[in-house]
């Protein structure tokens, strides 16, 4: 018997949908507990890899994120619409980095427990076992599915 033909065509069974949907309710309350912050957990994410790495040019947060620079792009117009991050002039005039300005740093930082909140909200739902096995599993498929 093939591959393709022990796979059950039911939406219900596909990895892509299973693992959105989990991501959906996972991202409702992150943003239940963000939103007296006005960030969503995508503009926390990155409002804070960028705070933490300092001045960055898209093209390593892209990397970092493992996000496409399109996706990367639209997500960082609000911050910088909003003045939470900045492009900074790197040494090469041609070239942008971005950084998170006094604002920025300010609403990250008064996000941060909020995001814990939720964090431990997760965590005490899913229970110790199952969050570290989640964590291993998403790292692993990580690394079988970047060199496609």
């Amino acid at each position: 018997m093939s591959a393709s033909a022990s796979l059950r065509l039911s939406p219900a069974e596909c990895t892509c949908f299973r693992i959105r949907s989990v991501a959906r309710r996972v991202t409702a309350i992150y943003s239940q507990h963000l939103a007296p912050t006005g960030l969503k957990i995508s503009q926390f994410s990155l409002l804070g890899f960028i705070a933490a790495e300092g001045p960055v040019s898209i093209g390593q947060l892209s990397e970092l994120l493992a996000t496409d620079r399109t996706t990367l792009t639209r997500n960082l117009g609000p911050l910088l619409d909003d003045g939470l991050v900045e492009r900074a002039a790197a040494g090469d005039k041609r070239r942008h980095e971005l950084v998170a300005t006094t604002a920025g740093r300010a609403l990250f930082k008064r996000a941060l427990p909020l995001w814990a909140n939720a964090e431990q909200e997760v965590r005490a739902a899913m229970g110790s076992k199952l969050t570290t096995d989640l964590h291993g599993a998403l790292d692993r498929s990580m690394e079988k599915l970047g060199a496609l």
